[in-house]
């Protein structure tokens, strides 16, 4: 991909090795792409690190024979490997695996050249410490209206309303009155997502920001009353009467494997809330 060809020529530092496997190989032990591909022909400089565990699940099951493991990641071409526990085994493995030469010496040379070189070229060794002179720039205003520049610009629109010719958006700022709905309406932790604070994320205000509740009570007209409901029922969509209703539903946090789903659907109660409030009323 050009993408990635490109920040390889303009000097990118660091590459991750992916869990997928390509082929039937597992990448962290497909030497032909490490070694052939990315450091050969395409003369990848920096260094190439494994993920979380990457070496682990060369074998299945993952980690049932750790030392072959280490063999053939490392031989693969990676040369940092993210060992989050069993380190003192890995260090081992791999020192026994050098003294046998199954691991030979100029692998580990090549490993130990490309992470220094990174390292001296981003002047760690004379300025070890992160520069924090700009810390206090984070979450500036500017930057966060680059963001909704951004979403702006990419949100796809699947369908507006039921047919061209009666397009539900863009929706009237003034109305008498309207309903938001749904789990996710007041919930920043939901709307963040994974990797936002904890590695799965997590409910409720864990950071700073705006949730679509707040945000539609900013946006919409000052005379417009804005109800905001969880998950309503059929009989307080019966006993009030809403210009429209706005529904806010989808899965909670999750971060890489632990939103592994086979059941592609909306976990309860979202599709409930749709199916009661965009029953009784034009929604969105």
């Amino acid at each position: 991909m050009p993408a990635y060809y490109n920040s390889i020529i303009k000097g990118v530092s660091t590459v991750m090795v992916s869990y997928s496997s390509w082929n039937g190989v597992k990448m962290h032990a497909n030497r032909n792409l490490i070694i052939g591909l990315l450091k050969n022909k395409l003369r990848f400089r920096g260094f190439v690190i494994s993920d979380w565990q990457g070496i682990d699940k060369i074998t299945s099951p993952p980690g049932a024979n750790y030392t072959y493991s280490v063999q053939v990641g490392v031989n693969a071409g990676i040369d940092m490997i993210m060992v989050p526990y069993n380190y003192t085994e890995f260090i081992g493995d791999l020192t026994n695996l050098v003294e046998k030469n199954i691991v030979p010496m100029s692998r580990i040379d090549d490993a130990v050249r490309r992470i220094l070189r990174v390292k001296f070229v981003m002047g760690l060794f004379e300025d070890p410490m992160a520069d924090l002179s700009f810390a206090d720039q984070l979450g500036k205003k500017e930057h966060r209206e680059l963001a909704r520049e951004a979403v702006r610009k990419s949100l796809v629109l699947l369908k507006n309303g039921k047919s061209s010719n009666e397009p539900l958006l863009p929706l009237p700022k003034k109305a008498p009155k309207i309903l938001v709905a749904g789990s996710h309406a007041d919930n920043l932790g939901f709307q963040c997502g994974g990797w936002t604070i904890e590695w799965n994320g997590d409910s409720g205000d864990i950071t700073a920001g705006t949730t679509i509740l707040d945000a539609i009570k900013s946006t919409v007209d000052p005379a417009t009353k804005v109800v905001y409901s969880k998950n309503p029922d059929s009989s307080f969509m019966k006993d009030n009467e809403f210009s429209y209703a706005i529904v806010v539903v989808g899965e909670t946090p999750y971060a890489e494997t632990k939103g592994d789903n086979l059941n592609l659907t909306l976990p309860a109660p979202g599709p409930r809330t749709i199916q009661t409030v965009c029953g009784a009323v034009k929604c969105l």
